[in-house]
């Protein structure tokens, strides 16, 4: 894809309709996410983190123990005393089986958790609805949103210092960094600056800001001709909308 030059209107990899002007909000300070927020959810990664690791470490045990075990059984070799052969068995019986289990409960949980979050997404279709998450859950909110759309979503907690809260990858292949603001105020420029400037830092070809407030018409103004997609309040409850009624 190529990038329109400064001055011309940028060709959109986002596909969905454009919103003509912006959404007009009360001006009031920024209520950036809080630091509290970000903190927990990367709080939430680090444990998740070791339980998956010791699964991990637990699977690729399974056939560095039992290996040589299944090769010994099938060339006819048989452990003695009898207990130590029982014991064995068990094992192998018990592992195997914990694996199983552990493994299947994993990937039930994931898709349950799939459903949770598009039926929050569902739930959640008006400005006052989506003013009401919290930030975290207004980032969950976003990601099915691209999710919808064709992107794979990636959460990034770790990285939210640096502007940072979803990176997406389009159908093509195209990189994309996406930030979150839920809040009533006006996105000013200085905010658009710096979401540009992270774009360019971690080498993603585009750049999206949703907001559940307005965008400024400076804003707007400095990202014209730049690989940025803005998305106002107005234009996401639209978008919701569109997607839901697919």
């Amino acid at each position: 894809m190529e990038f329109a030059p400064e001055g011309q209107e940028f060709e959109q990899t986002w596909p969905l309709p454009h919103a003509e002007g912006a959404a007009q909000w009360p001006e009031e300070p920024a209520a950036w996410p809080a630091e509290e927020e970000v903190t927990r959810k990367a709080r939430r990664k680090r444990r998740a983190l070791p339980w998956l690791g010791w699964l991990i470490i637990l699977t690729l045990l399974w056939p560095l123990l039992y290996g040589p075990l299944i090769y010994f059984y099938a060339t006819g070799w048989r452990p003695r005393p009898e207990l130590l052969r029982q014991f064995l068995l068990t094992l192998f019986g018990v592992h195997t089986a914990l694996l199983l289990l552990a493994w299947g409960g994993l990937w039930l949980w994931q898709r349950w958790q799939e459903v949770l979050r598009r039926r929050r997404f569902e739930a959640n279709r008006t400005l006052e609805q989506l003013l009401a998450l919290s930030p975290g859950e207004f980032e969950e909110w976003t990601g099915v949103l691209f999710e919808r759309q064709g992107y794979r979503v990636r959460n990034t907690p770790d990285m939210a210092d640096h502007g940072i809260d979803l990176m997406v990858t389009s159908p093509r292949g195209e990189r994309a960094v996406v930030q979150c603001k839920r809040y009533r105020g006006t996105v000013g420029e200085p905010v658009v600056r710096d979401l540009y400037g992270t774009m360019l830092h971690v080498g993603a070809r585009l750049g999206f800001l949703v907001t559940t407030g307005s965008i400024s018409p400076a804003a707007r103004s400095w990202a014209r001709g730049k690989p940025l997609e803005l998305i106002d309040g107005e234009r996401l409850v639209r978008l919701a909308g569109q997607t839901c009624n697919r």
